[in-house]
């Protein structure tokens, strides 16, 4: 991955052939502001990457409209994004520049991930699943307004993170869980996933919101059994859940405001 430093130069080029109407839509901000700076920046984020030293371009995982269609009224606010997963720090420069008044966090397992801390991006090194790296997060920013899981991406993980990290969401706030379809071992094997569970995370979200429609004041004959015997962390986040948007390979959770 590369960052583009000047975009218009590769309009010329010829292996565009195919892609061209999608980069000039980049370039001319057709695409939204948020996927012209995922693209600026190299995240796979983004519509489009330049990969092999500035000799491909590809098609990738094309979150970022969604995103901008979610958050874009945010763009202006002062408040707290975490991301669980910073890799190439990519992804952690893009938001800095979108939200200009935002607080960054980046969590990583990789010492290295240390680099990418300047300015307005703060790096946590611990594991996403922990209890102690939710403790340092919650102390450090008080409650997040964005989440997003771009982590091991392993459906164990994914679920633990969730459960722990929903307390800090703030009311009205998104959390985020990317690349659903790596299934339980995730995607990189140099790091395990800490939690193995068999069940993917799109049904384990699914399941939650099944309560969205559920009113014990307006049916209280209705058997709650199975409520009931979820853990109480489950039971809030169900009651807690506004809406649940799937995009093709993740999903977007809001809190109630």
């Amino acid at each position: 991955m590369g960052i583009v430093r000047n975009l218009k130069e590769y309009m010329a080029r010829p292996y565009l052939k195919g892609m061209r109407e999608q980069l000039r839509r980049l370039l001319e901000g057709k695409a939204g502001a948020l996927d012209t700076q995922g693209f600026i920046e190299g995240t796979d984020k983004a519509s489009l990457l330049i990969a092999g030293g500035g000799k491909k371009l590809c098609v990738t995982h094309d979150y970022l409209r969604h995103y901008e269609f979610l958050f874009g009224s945010f763009r202006s606010d002062k408040f707290s994004l975490i991301e669980l997963g910073c890799f190439d720090g990519s992804s952690l420069r893009m938001w800095e520049k979108y939200f200009p008044h935002a607080e960054i966090f980046g969590v990583d397992l990789d010492e290295g991930a240390r680099q990418h801390e300047k300015g307005r991006v703060h790096i946590v090194i611990g594991d996403a699943t922990s209890q102690e790296t939710f403790d340092t997060l919650k102390a450090k920013t008080g409650g997040a307004f964005i989440i997003l899981d771009d982590a091991s991406h392993a459906w164990g993980d994914q679920r633990r993170s969730f459960e722990l990290f929903w307390e800090i969401l703030r009311p009205g706030g998104f959390y985020v869980v990317e690349d659903l379809e790596c299934g339980t071992l995730g995607a990189y094997p140099a790091y395990p996933p800490k939690v193995l569970d068999a069940q993917p995370f799109s049904e384990y979200i699914h399941d939650r919101s099944k309560i969205l429609r559920w009113a014990s004041d307006c049916q209280p004959e209705v058997n709650t059994y199975h409520f009931d015997q979820l853990p109480e962390r489950v039971q809030k986040i169900e009651r807690e859940m506004d809406m649940c948007i799937f995009i093709p390979g993740a999903v977007i959770v809001r809190k109630k405001a």
